[in-house]
């Protein structure tokens, strides 16, 4: 009888140190729940991070492209013309004499110099908008009275190119300018 007491008490010993298949099975959902939540976790603020420079990359591309192209309506001396994604004004600034924003692609430009009064023979040009992140679209449209004042309207697109959801983002802007009458 001894040597059975002895017996039980050695090996509720061992069954107490160690874990149950319950206990075991219980253990590793907890953790596999737990890995699974931080790794969803992680995901988002990575992608969410991803999306906030999307978003940033945009608002600053569209935000430069119409200051910039506010700004060089408003100190044209006139419109040499304009189509419904082509402006040609005329500069007092002989560099800077004809001033053209265009659309080539998706890249939004600016040219100037050559002295012509159609806008062709362009001496400099440039982008407006960065190349291959975004895409850009313009329209123009007169605004002008007749012997009063000369207005143009342009609406500005710039979108994310991205075939990915969270890497998508579009913004419009409209702003009508007057060319300053007082140069």
């Amino acid at each position: 009888m001894k040597n059975t007491k002895t017996f039980y008490l050695e090996r509720k010993k061992i069954t107490e140190e160690g874990f149950t298949l319950i206990e075991l099975i219980l253990y590793l959902g907890l953790i596999a729940i737990l890995l699974s939540g931080i790794i969803f976790f992680t995901w988002n603020v990575i992608l969410g991070g991803t999306k906030s420079n999307i978003q940033l990359l945009v608002n600053q591309n569209i935000r430069f492209a119409s200051k910039r192209i506010s700004y060089e309506i408003r100190n044209a001396l006139s419109i040499n013309s304009l189509s419904a994604n082509e402006l040609c004004l005329a500069s007092s600034d002989t560099v800077r004499n004809p001033t053209r924003i265009y659309t080539n692609g998706n890249d939004l430009r600016i040219a100037w110099g050559g002295g012509s009064t159609n806008c062709t023979g362009m001496t400099t040009d440039q982008l407006l908008t960065s190349s291959g992140l975004v895409s850009s679209d313009i329209s123009f449209n007169d605004r002008s009275t007749i012997g009063t004042s000369q207005n143009v309207e342009y609406t500005l697109t710039v979108s994310s190119n991205s075939d990915r959801q969270e890497w998508q983002h579009s913004r419009v802007y409209t702003e009508t300018v007057e060319i300053r009458t007082d140069q």
